[in-house]
């Protein structure tokens, strides 16, 4: 694998996803797992827990991580760099249009309809996500139990991540 394939791939996502970090993990599963076969499904939601565990935005964690896997030092940067650009070159043309264009109406409306869309990519990836991860009986109450806490006391995510992979290390 090539480190200009492997920038290209990642540039690729970066172009086509909207949404943030978890609205663009399915479209990176799609590349990393189907696509290309660098990870497994089971190695790609490994990346996904290491992502989200680790600071800042989870499709940049996840491209680093799976570049450095694949290309050591030199790929973990060329795929930061291929996730990262398009939005960089998209959002300063944005924002000097922005600037330009902030009080008309039809620029308003596009910003509006962005939001559905952003809604539908993340739904999706929890889809493919819970599809994926939830796999037996012992998942399926991890989950709950997670859920139930974060959604009645608001609990610290990075905590409860800790805990449940501690859980998933002694159970499993």
């Amino acid at each position: 694998m090539t480190y200009l394939w492997m920038m290209l791939t990642f540039a690729k996502i970066g172009l086509f996803s909207f949404g943030g970090g978890y609205a663009i993990l399915a479209m990176i599963q799609h590349e990393v797992v189907i696509n290309n076969q660098w990870l497994t499904s089971s190695e790609f939601f490994d990346v996904v827990a290491i992502s989200q565990m680790t600071p800042g935005p989870i499709a940049i964690n996840a491209a680093t991580f799976i570049g450095y896997q694949k290309g050591g030092i030199l790929g973990s940067l060329v795929c930061t760099l291929g996730v990262i650009l398009p939005s960089l070159l998209i959002m300063t043309m944005i924002t000097i249009s922005y600037l330009k264009l902030r009080h008309k109406p039809w620029f308003q409306s596009v910003f509006y309809y962005l939001r559905p869309l952003s809604i539908g990519l993340i739904a999706a990836a929890a889809i493919i996500a819970g599809r994926d991860a939830i796999v037996d009986w012992f998942s399926i109450i991890v989950f709950a139990v997670c859920f139930a806490l974060a959604w009645r006391f608001r609990l610290n995510p990075f905590l409860m991540l800790l805990v449940a992979g501690v859980i998933g290390f002694i159970w499993g």
